[in-house]
């Protein structure tokens, strides 16, 4: 090794990494990672991640940074813990995993050891990696003082040991009551891990709710304070003078242990099934082209299920390629297409499903072995999608439905701003809503562009929901008889029971339509409408959510019903229908509510146009409307005068008469009338310098054509994909994903791919059926 070269300077060398987004976990332009056999390299002038093979030589050649660290992982083999000492364990068994570096200049093609460099090495491997920061900040809780912080009164200290638990030989995870200075363990996890719950044991004796994690503590007055009553992490205004109470000097203090936000983290990168398991059948791994998985990187089954089906459409497959990757100068983790083809390549080459062997440690010898793939890790991608949108940039739980739309969305705007073709179109089509008035038959019509077709889902029957009922009470009475009185609850459930249905069942409630009530023109009253939707045109792929969350007395609850689904499916019954003219309802300026409505809402105290505005926008429904005001209330805009309907211009009798009498028919004169604001004049300057017998046809034409291709077009789909949420609550529950490829169901749980045997179709949340041309 040599320390002489000529680029380390400012040129190439950012000397600081303060502020600094380290990406040093993945390849910015593909999935290879530092644990990867070759590990990436770190640019040490923009902190860039790429895989040494290409990308890293890629960006050195393109932005002239010459010198990068090389990091490369590596699993660390521990000894098996004793069972006898589970109960010691502070964490739960993660790998562990030791760093390899090495400086090198790309330029020179040769490998560094100057003494200048060591300070930014050893910075940039204690940094935070840029997904480590993201990630922890998203899962830290906002923490808020609580009302024990404020009137807590401390005892002076009487025997000073801050070293271990008082009650156990424990020396890590330690919390410091900060009323008495008592050090207690942690409380103890589902796994064993964690501590012996001593801490929280002195808190329900002595009534002192505020302990402090040692360890957590920074020279900046930061750690992580638990207040047990509360049962939240809290903040200490004044944690300071609490802890020189007990001798401690916050400035001498260094971080030592992981904050709870950081071990939350940890836990849900690491929490994976060792074997993939569907309806109680353990099934076999593939791996290939299009069978990667997507790592779960905490709480991102919701995303994966969603990207899963999204990129395995052909003509995402065809759009989003490699293409752009090797001409964009842009760095890649702030490029959107550049992220989206390394999503695309990382998912559908085949290169990053490589088959692997557990390392079990129940792994008996002449067994047969668990194969696995690590999958990839949509780091940046979801940065990058979530942008903005504070709930889907969190680790928490999300919708896949919301998630689909926010991707979608995502891909639109995308697709605008890089002048590509307009991928999002595959799941529009024009969707007709007919309005039809049950007295008097007269009937509305709106076209409009959608994207989904949403269809309700069969309700259980009250004979279902008591027998339910009454099997989870019996469940409940027997768990009780062996818990202590004080640990007992009342029995409450709030889910809903398992049930039978199918999906002719909802394409029919669909059929049926949905019953409204709105201001009839022709009946002079507010009347019962009844409203249909129907396809005027049919897509290319048709995207059906499936209405399975409802409100129940104000309470979310899931539909668990298992819906019978066949294969392929013919919509012709949804083809918009033919009707008549003479029973179409003219639209006029009329009240679009009732005064009733307007003073029962008043009459809670809102405002006269805030419940104008409700009653308008939900059809006179008092209780939506309601609800609209309360989640609009900060909204200053509701207040403000509603906007009369502007009204086209009327056409003139008296003008088409006179135009008549020149020579022209009326068709013509309306016409021209209709292109001039029924200006008189204007419009017969424009029918001697226009051709109206073309300019009437063209529309007529365009109509025809589309009216024609609508005719043409097949109103038969087959199910090409299928979205599952596992669980009974709208709380909690876990997203997969099943693609049909080759004629075979492919099950896509995070990480872990398989041919499904009997796929789960019956439990649907959203379905992607695709046309048959």
């Amino acid at each position: 090794m040599t320390s002489i070269c000529e680029h380390i300077n400012e040129q190439h060398i950012t000397w600081s990494v303060q502020g600094q987004m380290i990406y040093k976990d993945q390849c910015t332009r593909c999935f290879v990672e530092a644990k990867s056999e070759n590990g990436i390299q770190v640019c040490l002038k923009c902190f860039n991640g790429g895989c040494i093979e290409m990308h890293s030589p890629q960006h050195s050649d393109q932005h002239n940074h010459f010198i990068v660290l090389n990091i490369r992982l590596y699993e660390i083999e521990q000894p098996q813990q004793k069972v006898e000492d589970i109960n010691k364990l502070v964490i739960a068994d993660i790998p562990q995993l030791q760093s390899e570096t090495s400086v090198t200049c790309l330029k020179c093609q040769k490998k560094l050891d100057s003494p200048e460099l060591d300070g930014l090495v050893q910075s940039i491997k204690q940094a935070n990696s840029a997904f480590q920061r993201q990630a922890i900040a998203q899962w830290e809780h906002t923490a808020q003082p609580c009302e024990h912080t404020l009137t807590m009164e401390q005892i002076p200290l009487v025997e000073k040991n801050l070293q271990k638990c008082r009650s156990c030989h424990l020396s890590s995870n330690l919390w410091l009551c900060l009323y008495c200075g008592h050090v207690g363990c942690g409380r103890k996890m589902y796994d064993g891990s964690g501590g012996n719950n001593h801490a929280v044991d002195h808190s329900k004796d002595y009534q002192h709710h505020l302990v402090v994690k040692l360890g957590t503590i920074t020279s900046d007055g930061k750690g992580d304070v638990y207040c047990y009553k509360c049962d939240d992490e809290v903040i200490d205004n004044f944690l300071k003078e609490h802890l020189a109470t007990y001798g401690i000097e916050i400035e001498k203090q260094v971080k030592t242990e992981k904050t709870i936000a950081e071990l939350t983290l940890d836990a849900n990168l690491t929490l994976q099934l060792s074997k993939l398991i569907e309806e109680g059948q353990i099934l076999d791994p593939i791996f290939g082209p299009e069978f990667t998985g997507i790592d779960n990187i905490g709480n991102t089954c919701y995303m994966n299920s969603v990207v899963q089906v999204l990129f395995s459409i052909p003509e995402f497959q065809q759009l989003y390629s490699l293409d752009h990757q090797f001409n964009c100068t842009n760095l890649p983790y702030n490029c959107t297409l550049c992220q989206i083809s390394k999503v695309n390549h990382g998912l559908n080459s085949g290169d990053f499903s490589i088959k692997k062997v557990s390392k079990s440690a129940l792994d008996i010898e002449g067994a047969q072995k668990d194969f696995y793939q690590d999958g990839i890790r949509l780091y940046d991608f979801k940065q990058l999608v979530a942008k903005g949108n504070q709930h889907f940039l969190s680790n928490h739980q999300q919708d896949a439905l919301e998630y689909w739309q926010l991707l979608n969305s995502f891909f639109q705007k995308t697709e605008k701003q890089y002048k590509l073709q307009q991928l999002s179109s595959i799941f529009s089509y024009d969707q007709t809503t007919i309005l039809k008035c049950v007295n008097c038959g007269g009937h509305k019509v709106n076209v409009v562009k959608n994207q989904e077709f949403k269809v309700p889902v069969e309700q259980p029957t009250q004979e279902q929901i008591d027998l339910y009922h009454i099997q989870e009470k019996q469940k409940y009475e027997e768990r009780i008889k062996t818990m202590k009185p004080e640990d007992i609850k009342p029995f409450q459930l709030n889910d809903l029971p398992e049930y039978d249905t199918t999906f002719e069942k909802s394409l029919q409630l669909v059929k049926q339509g949905e019953r409204v009530d709105m201001f009839c023109p022709k009946c002079q009253s507010l009347q019962v409408f009844v409203k249909q939707e129907y396809f005027k045109t049919f897509p290319k792929y048709l995207f059906v959510p499936v209405i399975r969350f409802v409100q129940e007395n104000w309470v979310p609850k899931k539909l668990n019903a298992s819906i019978k689904i066949q294969q392929f499916y013919d919509l012709a019954d949804f083809k918009e229908p033919v009707l008549q003219d003479i029973d179409a309802l003219k639209e006029q300026n009329l009240q679009e509510y009732t005064e009733d409505n307007l003073q029962t809402l008043m009459g809670m105290g809102f405002g006269e146009n805030r419940c104008k505005r409700a009653l308008i926008k939900y059809k006179n429904d008092v209780e939506a409307a309601m609800m609209f005001i309360m989640e609009s209330l900060d909204d200053p805009t509701q207040d403000q005068p509603l906007q009369q309907k502007q009204q086209g211009p009327q056409i003139s009798e008296e003008f088409v008469e006179q135009i008549v009498a020149m020579g022209f028919n009326q068709d013509q004169a309306r016409f021209a009338l209709s292109k001039t604001d029924n200006n008189l004049e204007r419009a017969m300057d424009y029918i001697f310098n226009h051709d109206l017998e073309l300019e009437m046809k063209q529309p007529q034409e365009k109509q025809q054509q589309k009216q024609d291709q609508f005719e043409n077009q097949t109103s038969k789909y087959e199910l090409f994909a299928c979205i599952v949420h596992l669980g009974k609550s709208v709380h909690c529950g876990h997203y997969v994903s099943y693609i049909k490829k080759n004629g075979e169901w492919i099950l896509y749980n995070d990480s872990k791919v398989a041919k499904s045997a009997e796929p789960a179709l019956n439990k649907g949340y959203m379905y992607i059926f695709r046309r048959l041309d």
